[in-house]
């Protein structure tokens, strides 16, 4: 947690630094988000899930620092979650869906390249984000170990998950951060188009009391947007 904070903080620092000595111009965006996870148990077997499609809203600065290089920092709502059509695992019921929301913070160093008169843009950078909640549904009663908690309800977040009520399913851990990559093509100097690739890093797993289950559940994910530069 101490250490979320503190890479919070120099991450503000040094952007608030770059806006008072950089040229610095406004991005907003908005696409369309495909989700999925990568999960296993203690055992090391790895979940069989499908991506699920959501919304994508972001914005932030264009931190110019040279006529090659940029710092794209963002604040972004995104839609998230995942699918698992046939089969159980790990507490899930038959045909278990999970359509959740973050809020993050990317921070992306941006390589441009002149196209004719337009821009390709290459960036990578580190994430943070923060799980909001969310909702699940699946055909079937859940049950964890033998408590039966119902076939639809909230999703929390919480390093705890033995500490939830009836519906309520605790997918994991509130703080994410990880690595991100994308793609944008910049035309007439205002318009982008881009595509975002983005991979958790963080261990989301819960414990349940002082138990630790052993397996792990990470985020990641595809994304299409359309962007204006102001």
């Amino acid at each position: 947690m101490m250490t979320i904070k503190k890479l919070s903080l120099l991450l503000c620092l040094s952007i608030g630094g770059g806006l008072v000595h950089a040229q610095t111009k406004w991005n907003v965006k908005a696409g369309l988000n495909f989700s999925n996870i990568d999960a296993k148990n203690k055992d090391g077997n790895k979940a069989k899930t499908e991506s699920v499609g959501g919304l994508y809203l972001g914005i932030g600065p264009t931190i110019r620092m040279s006529e090659r290089f940029a710092i794209e920092p963002a604040l972004v709502f995104a839609r998230r979650g995942f699918e698992r059509k046939e089969g159980k695992f790990i507490g899930w019921g038959e045909n278990f869906k999970a359509n959740t929301s973050y809020l993050e913070l990317p921070v992306d160093i941006v390589f441009n390249s002149t196209v004719g008169n337009d821009q390709l843009q290459f960036g990578l950078g580190p994430y943070i984000g923060y799980g909001l909640g969310g909702k699940w549904k699946t055909s079937e009663q859940v049950y964890i170990d033998d408590i039966g908690i119902g076939q639809k309800g909230d999703i929390k977040f919480q390093n705890d998950a033995s500490i939830a009520d009836y519906g309520e399913y605790v997918l994991g851990k509130s703080f994410d951060y990880g690595v991100r990559a994308k793609v944008n093509y910049l035309f007439r100097g205002h318009y982008l188009v881009g595509l975002e690739f983005q991979k958790g890093i963080a261990n989301l797993e819960s414990k349940w009391g002082d138990y630790k289950p052993g397996g792990s559940l990470r985020n990641r994910s595809f994304g299409i947007s359309l962007g204006y530069k102001f």
